[in-house]
């Protein structure tokens, strides 16, 4: 959908600046305009510890309602906010049922908790990407940029890398994505 010059309130994607998406919010709702910033929550090991991580499921981006004809100079202004996403004059309607959608997956606080069932220390082949055919063990999972910490053996050295979850291939691609439960 393109720009609705009208009086209805419709989802628009907003731009924000790095790591400031809580500030954003907070300033947008302080003019009674609904924002949706969909999170993904998992657990991480940080030196040798387990812990909860809190990550954007679109970094950079949050979804705001808004009235684009009385809001616009507002929203664009609003401190936090790089841009209202935008093509040339056309700022694209994100559909009530995408937002709708996701509201039901992360529910009204946009948090959804991502639980890996596949062990770190397995061992996994890679059917794509520059390390096609190569063997790794898994480190551990970036949910948010969909990568897999893996570590390899590459010019007889061993190396730590990410690769892409749809890197992984036949039994092991099954297994894994029947293994990653999201809550």
């Amino acid at each position: 959908m393109e720009k609705q010059w009208t009086n209805e309130s419709l989802w628009y994607c907003l731009s924000v600046h790095p790591k400031k998406e809580k500030f954003a919010i907070e300033n947008l709702k302080k003019e009674n305009i609904e924002v949706f910033f969909p999170q993904i929550l998992y657990k991480k090991i940080r030196s040798k510890k387990s812990c909860l991580v809190l990550e954007p499921l679109f970094p950079g981006y949050i979804f705001a309602k808004f009235n684009l004809l009385s809001k616009l100079i507002f929203v664009r202004s609003a401190k936090g906010v790089k841009a209202v996403v935008h093509f040339g004059s056309t700022y694209p309607v994100v559909p009530d049922c995408f937002i709708t959608e996701l509201k039901t997956q992360f529910g009204e606080k946009g948090i959804k908790m991502v639980q890996e069932k596949v062990n770190i220390g397995s061992k996994i082949n890679i059917a794509e990407g520059p390390f096609k055919g190569f063997s790794c063990i898994v480190l551990g999972f970036v949910p948010a940029r969909e990568r897999i910490k893996v570590l390899l053996e590459w010019l007889g050295r061993t190396v730590q890398t990410e690769i892409r979850y749809d890197d992984i291939g036949g039994k092991d691609s099954e297994i894994f994505r029947k293994n990653l439960e999201l809550d």
